[in-house]
């Protein structure tokens, strides 16, 4: 059976002919043999892209492009006849594609949606046609991360830490100590590797933790995050000690509050690691605001051996600051996405507020042990709404701006 449009290839009708034709039989006329060598093609938002023919031969009398891999009317792009640069445009042409006289498609301005599989037809005399294809994969211009914490300051087996990297890359991975990071049993990364949660925390985890995203054309690391990890100290003895308010304005100590020393002894009294000398009573009368320490570090001195004791770890409250609350991602699709949300802040007073009422922990929800990470896994609709996290200590309290979650 001869092909139609033929004649067009010798001269004698339209290129437009020829385009109908190839639109009618692309259904029943079998694809040969690939002319072309496969290709994967790679561009960067905003830059152009060709998709190149490199093996095109001269007999070639057009060439006619398509989006996707149906060779359809909807899906056609443009087409070239060699002989006349006749030039045909459909559907799916932009205004920013050009077909060069070798065949290659030359896309100008590269955005996400030109990111597909497309399809090339080569038209040769006596009705003869080749199909292949072209994909083409399209990444964002990267930018530096941002790595925060929860808290950089913890406790072996006692607290949790969660890392969240904040970058519009796709590609994650996390560094330590410059190094990949080897994900222990206490480890945990989100689906979208943007999140990781160390719980419980211990002495090992101590260090620089990095996250790193790259494309196949760039790739940069966060600033470091130093996690110290505090493990306590054996206790020598248990001391007695008479009871004192966490906010009193004179804290006055005397040996006589500590019931069980060996006598006789020679007690000092440090604050902070200093010793106060000249007195067996440890006393402060002016408190700077936000000023913490251990007061009350005693040494007993017997028998040629020192002991010493932490009688007393004191805070003095000053102005509570507004916390600030932060999410993984705040659009996401019901049942497919996770969201994890970290509340930023010193205070180790934090409660949850949905919508402004007290958050109802549901059996997708999970709070890590200090009450700062809320991670919904996976998310549905009836998550959607204002969510706050709340800190207090005894003189006062303060809510953070709300983070509306969107669930599609």
């Amino acid at each position: 059976m001869e092909f139609p449009a033929a004649s067009v290839l010798r001269g004698r009708v339209p290129w437009l002919g020829l385009l109908l034709a190839v639109f009618l039989l692309t259904s029943w006329i079998p694809p040969t043999t690939a002319l072309f060598d496969p290709e994967f093609n790679f561009a960067l938002e905003g830059k152009d892209v060709i998709l190149r023919l490199r093996n095109t031969t001269p007999d070639v009398t057009g060439f006619i492009w398509y989006r996707g891999m149906e060779m359809e009317y909807p899906n056609f792009i443009g087409s070239l006849a060699r002989d006349t640069s006749e030039y045909l445009t459909g559907p799916e042409y932009s205004g920013r594609e050009e077909i060069n006289l070798d065949g290659s498609l030359i896309i100008r301005n590269v955005t996400a949606r030109d990111e597909n599989i497309y399809s090339v037809v080569a038209v040769f005399p006596n009705s003869r046609r080749v199909r292949d294809f072209r994909w083409l994969g399209v990444s964002r211009p990267l930018s530096v991360p941002t790595l925060l914490a929860s808290n950089t300051t913890v406790t072996e087996n006692e607290d949790a830490v969660v890392m969240t990297c904040h970058t519009d890359g796709r590609s994650i991975n996390w560094l330590f100590n410059a190094m990949s990071l080897p994900l222990s049993e206490r480890m945990k990364l989100t689906k979208d590797r943007r999140t990781l949660t160390i719980d419980p925390v211990r002495r090992e985890d101590a260090g620089n933790y990095q996250c790193k995203v790259s494309n196949m054309f760039s790739s940069f690391k966060s600033a470091p995050v130093v996690l110290d990890v505090k493990y306590k100290r054996p206790n020598y003895c248990s001391p007695s000690i008479f009871p004192i308010p966490s906010f009193y304005p004179l804290l006055k100590f005397h040996p006589a509050y500590i019931s069980n020393f060996q006598s006789p002894a020679q007690i000092s009294w440090l604050f902070d690691g200093k010793e106060n000398p000249g007195s067996q009573d440890a006393s402060i009368s002016r408190l700077l605001a936000d000023s913490s320490g251990n007061l009350g570090e005693s040494r007993e001195r017997s028998a040629s051996q020192w002991k010493k004791i932490t009688l007393r770890t004191f805070r003095v409250r000053g102005k509570l600051r507004v916390p600030t609350l932060l999410a993984s991602n705040t659009t996401v699709t019901e049942n497919e996405d996770a969201v994890v949300m970290t509340c930023y802040t010193d205070e180790s007073s934090t409660k949850w507020l949905f919508n402004n009422t007290s958050l109802q922990l549901r059996e997708r929800m999970k709070l890590s042990q200090d009450n700062k990470t809320l991670t919904i896994d996976p998310v549905r609709r009836e998550d959607a709404g204002n969510y706050q996290c709340k800190v207090s200590h005894p003189l006062s309290s303060k809510e953070s701006a709300p983070v509306e979650l969107d669930v599609k």
